[in-house]
């Protein structure tokens, strides 16, 4: 039988609803049919996550949650349906939130943010949609397994025939993340689990490492080197004082006090001192395990893109050091946050990449968008549904 669902990622930048029509199955059928997200709220204020209305304090504005988030995204979904000719209480609604709510109950508790989530669904039910999951992932081992599924179903029919699947290297801007199909036990490695889809099993190595994100490292090196040293990750000729800068805990906005004068060896071994030590604080993965090769996402993607190379990023290396000698090949770099922090990132890329594969006989054979023309391909929202409803041969 086929229906409707809806999946709202609810982030820790933002909000957004999946609609998908599903046909349950060995390997269930999942197709998006709308996506929606709102960048301001009802009132005209940035949608910055639900975990702002997280205020044991105020409950007053904690209600608002639904009126100022959710009900703009249920009201949207509900005008679509009705071209569907379908009820919203045939739909139901699952709300999963990540870690900007994992961040807001370490602030305020278990109970604050179960309040909350009993506000939304009373919200979701007062829009007649049918109350799903209402609840915060439990991080890696949801998100990142979701994300290699759905990945490797997009990417090459993994589940469908005998293709072989790949990892995935996701950097994001705070952690890490890593999920590969792996020859390990999940009766005896941590962090490896079992995966089964049409019939096809697969033990799933999935972590995540807080700190190895691009914007996290690149705020790291800032400290390491220092306003005048710190230069060397920025291009040539790159004006310190149109640096936007990194918000540092502690410190505060950290910029560039020497116009930028990039050396990719001395910007590298920064970045290969941070690597190491973030990686020896949380165990360093052994992709020798791994089952195939794999691709990047996120900020990988990024990182090669810019240059045109996400079908080649072992060239990443060559076309820093091509470039990154004068801020002239990079356009837009004065005004432009994320053209300011390209040099520093896609160096980083390289040398966690580096650091990651050296050894292994594995390989980061490509690059992929999660989004393109404004349309989402890659999200673990579908992955979520894919392991919900297929069933079991």
């Amino acid at each position: 039988m086929t229906f409707h669902t809806a999946v709202i990622d609810a982030g820790s930048s933002g909000t957004r609803l999946f609609l998908y029509r599903v046909e349950p199955g060995a390997l269930a059928r999942v197709e998006k049919v709308l996506e929606q997200e709102f960048p301001t709220m009802a009132s005209g204020a940035k949608e910055d996550g639900i975990n702002n209305f997280v205020r044991p304090d105020d409950l007053a504005t904690q209600a608002t949650v639904v009126p100022e988030t959710i009900s703009p995204l249920l009201e949207h979904a509900r005008a679509f349906l009705v071209g569907l000719g379908v009820e919203p209480a045939a739909v139901e609604v699952n709300l999963l939130a990540t870690a900007g709510m994992r961040y807001a109950e370490g602030l305020h508790g278990r109970p604050a943010i179960d309040r909350l989530y009993d506000t939304i669904r009373a919200g979701i039910r007062s829009h007649g949609f049918s109350v799903g999951e209402v609840r915060t992932t439990c991080g890696s081992e949801e998100e990142g397994i979701w994300t290699w599924i759905n990945l490797n179903d997009v990417l090459s029919r993994t589940f469908d025939g005998d293709q072989q699947p790949v990892g995935i290297v996701e950097v994001g801007g705070s952690s890490l993340q890593l999920t590969f199909p792996t020859d390990e036990d999940p009766d005896v490695v941590p962090h490896v689990h079992r995966v089964e889809l049409n019939g096809r099993r697969f033990a799933v190595s999935c972590r995540s490492f807080l700190g190895l994100g691009q914007d996290d490292a690149r705020k790291e090196m800032r400290r390491r080197l220092g306003p005048e040293g710190s230069a060397v990750c920025f291009p040539g000729g790159f004006r310190a004082t149109v640096d936007h800068g990194d918000v540092l805990d502690g410190v505060g906005v950290h910029r560039l006090a020497v116009d930028g004068r990039y050396e990719f060896g001395a910007c590298s071994s920064t970045y290969e001192s941070i690597v190491r030590d973030r990686l020896a604080a949380a165990g360093i993965p052994d992709l020798a395990h791994a089952r195939g090769d794999f691709v990047g996402i996120d900020g990988v993607y990024y990182a090669t893109e810019y240059w045109d190379i996400d079908e080649d990023p072992e060239r990443l290396a060559d076309v820093i050091r091509g470039h990154c000698g004068t801020a002239a090949n990079f356009p837009g770099i004065d005004e432009r946050e994320f053209v300011q922090a390209q040099a520093a990132n896609a160096t980083y890329v390289h040398v966690l990449l580096t650091r990651l594969f050296e050894g292994t006989g594995r390989r980061l054979v490509r690059a992929v968008p999660s989004r393109r023309d404004g349309d989402t391909m890659l999200t673990w929202t579908r992955g979520y549904l894919l392991a919900r409803h297929s069933y079991p041969l």
